[in-house]
């Protein structure tokens, strides 16, 4: 495998290059070497011939900035030599189809190639090849090269596409987007992307890829691959290639996850790789894939404890008006604005507490930093819990580093408690922390230790409803809806606050009216949600002109607005572990009042469901005061389940959503 490596890079060196684009009105595309023009024609040499073009033939020509494999027209001319084409195009598209179903393309050859050097330099090259199957797979086409603009290079070595009939099509300069990511907020305008689209995505198409990033590794702005040997389409080849000169070997973190073991020095390989088709409530491939994390330069997780606890620092004074817990997070909530900036967005690491104070704005670091200092400036114990959330994979412990490392909480004690704050946004509540957050592991900087944040009780992310119907003889029925909610819940609408008193009006109208025609909104109450309140509260008051069909001597009715969705358990069989974002319950109460003259004759049933994960119990009671009442109260405490433990959580959830459409069946009384 060295010398395939070795080979590819002798053969690329050695390709010559050209740097013009002609494109003829035709569609047509030729690159390469501009050699003359006149009032009337353009003379080239492409693929190392001369060719003459009318003017009145050409719709432009594009000046290239020169890449290798210029100069080749067709595959024939692709050095046959090196592996990576000739393995690449050797497989048919109609085998690949038949050994790939469900495949939209499949990847051909993946090879990452990293070389270290002295004083933090670094290079990674990345070799691609993939083959379109499908339509749908032309959306693979579109790819992105990320990095710092002021302290490292990308370059797009070649992206040339194999048409099935064999001609050779690339991207060109004017395809290739330079852009900002963070650009609105100028003091995080750090971080660029090359972004294109390779050519001619048809079915049958090889498309080739070959991309360089290169710089200076330093603490805070490591050399960070963090490979997952899987993807949500199958490969044939999976290489990650480590070059780094012995002296430097024990300066280089490296942490092997889920079952990955070397094939030699330096060198990971996995081949045909299976296809990971998505399934709802699956890890993320970096929780069960095998997995490289690769870190330079090597450090401890004490060592960047430190460094951002130094930058966290306050220097002087910073003080607000309401010192209490509640009060400071209120004032980080509201008057702080949430910037959606990544931590591995900032180079130099976030901006210190008075700097984020005075600007009013911060990430989700910033903010928990300048949250906790305030806090220990007003005699609190706070500390820092910089977290890398569930849904992006796990930490990798062996490989310390801020890469990933997005979320940010804060460890409150006050009044012999431990309160958890999440600041990241303003429609996070006192106390809350996001579901993708809880059980997630971070770095809690002030102890340089590895935490584990712990999941909310299932009573602090709840949803209880009661809902009061008084159903009338001709099938009419008015109804009272109240929720109360926490957590997650609570946080979900609390967006409404920026509705006009006329958009939240509609909305509420279309809350309870999505069910039924001619739904009639009497009334419509909520708590204050810009307050962030520890409890959120909606009510409704609304009729429902038609709930009950009138059928002879009985009326027949359904529950209304309380339907369960359960398509994340639609498959009967499933491949991989289960997994949640947070914990989870729900309580719903409906009462119906029977009008007069009808008594009970069908209803549901009741079911009661248990695990070491979650509790169901639901049913239909009838009562002697002529009302029937439904409960359903659902708790999951679980945040992981193993593929095993699927069916009997698929079972309580069906189980569920049937009980919630249960017909009722009410009979006139003789």
């Amino acid at each position: 495998m060295r010398r395939v490596a070795l080979g590819l890079a002798l053969a690329l060196c050695n390709l010559a290059a050209a740097g013009e684009a002609i494109f003829l009105k035709t569609g047509e595309e030729y690159v390469g070497r501009l050699l003359g023009i006149t009032d009337r024609r353009l003379t080239a040499a492409i693929a190392g011939k001369r060719r003459f073009f009318e003017l009145d033939d050409i719709q432009r020509v594009e000046f290239q900035k020169p890449r290798l494999l210029d100069d080749v027209a067709t595959a024939s001319q692709l050095p046959d030599r090196v592996a990576f084409f000739s393995e690449s195009l050797r497989p048919k598209t109609a085998d690949l189809r038949r050994r790939f179903p469900q495949a939209a393309y499949v990847v051909l050859w993946d090879e990452t190639d990293i070389t270290l050097g002295a004083r933090g330099a670094w290079e990674i090259k990345r070799f691609e090849a993939w083959r379109i199957l499908h339509p749908r797979g032309a959306g693979s086409a579109a790819r992105s090269l990320t990095y710092f603009p002021d302290r490292q290079q990308a370059e797009i070595i070649f992206a040339i596409t194999v048409g099935p009939d064999g001609k050779v099509s690339r991207v060109s300069d004017s395809a290739i987007k330079d852009e900002a990511l963070h650009a609105r907020v100028p003091a995080y305008d750090f971080q660029h992307r090359l972004r294109f689209n390779l050519k001619n995505a048809v079915p049958g198409a090889t498309l080739f890829l070959a991309t360089a990033t290169r710089g200076r590794a330093t603490l805070l702005c490591p050399m960070v691959l963090d490979k997952v040997f899987a993807g949500r389409e199958p490969a044939l080849r999976r290489i990650v290639r480590l070059a780094v000169p012995k002296s430097l070997r024990g300066r280089v973190a490296i942490a092997e996850l889920n079952g990955l073991k070397p094939k030699a020095d330096g060198l990971w390989e996995l081949r045909n790789t299976p296809q990971v088709l998505p399934e709802p409530l699956m890890p993320p491939l970096r929780a069960f894939a095998p997995r490289l994390v690769v870190a330079w330069p090597k450090t401890t997780w004490k060592d960047l404890a430190a460094e951002i606890t130094e930058r966290a620092r306050v220097r002087g004074r910073i003080e607000i008006h309401d010192s209490s817990p509640p009060g400071i997070y209120r004032h980080v909530r509201t008057q702080v604005r949430a910037e959606d900036v990544p931590l591995d967005a900032l180079p130099e690491g976030p901006a210190p507490p008075a700097e984020v104070f005075e600007r009013g704005f911060g990430n989700q670091a910033e903010r928990a930093l300048l949250l906790a200092a305030l806090c220990r400036a007003a005699g609190y114990k706070a500390t820092t819990v910089l977290v890398r959330p569930r849904t992006d994979g796990p930490l990798a412990p062996g490989a310390p580093t801020l890469r990933g490392l997005n979320a940010a909480v804060v460890r409150l004690e006050t009044q012999g408690k431990t309160v958890w704050l999440h600041p990241d946004a303003e429609t996070r509540g006192y106390g809350e922390v996001a579901p993708e957050v809880q059980g997630a592991m971070g770095l809690e900087l002030e102890r340089s230790r590895l935490v584990t944040i712990p999941p909310a009780p299932p009573e602090q992310e709840k949803l209880s409803r009661k809902v009061q119907i008084t159903l009338s003889a001709d099938g009419s029925a008015l109804v009272a809806d109240n929720y109360t909610l926490t957590g997650h819940h609570a946080a979900a609408y609390r967006d409404l606050k920026d509705k006009t008193a006329e958009g939240l009006a509609q909305w509420a109208a279309l809350f309870v009216g999505g069910e039924y025609a001619g739904v009639d909104l009497r009334e419509f109450t909520h708590s204050d949600f810009a307050r962030a309140n520890p409890t959120e509260r909606l009510a409704f008051r609304y009729r429902i002109p038609a709930l009950a069909q009138r059928v002879g001597d009985y009326l027949i009715l359904t529950l209304p607005n309380v339907r369960l969705e359960v398509s994340e358990v639609g498959r009967s069989e499933r491949r991989h572990p289960l997994s949640w974002k947070g914990t989870d319950a729900e309580t719903l109460e409906v009462t119906i009042t029977i009008p007069d003259g009808y008594e009970p004759y069908a209803i549901g049933e009741r079911v009661s469901a248990r695990s070491d994960g979650w509790r169901l119990e639901a049913g239909f009671t009838t009562r002697a005061d002529r009302r029937i009442v439904f409960t359903d109260s659902w708790t999951r405490s679980a945040l992981d389940a193993p593929r095993s433990a699927y069916a009997e959580y698929r079972k309580a959830l069906i189980a569920r959503s049937r009980l919630r459409q249960a017909v009722i069946v009410l009979k006139r009384a003789m």
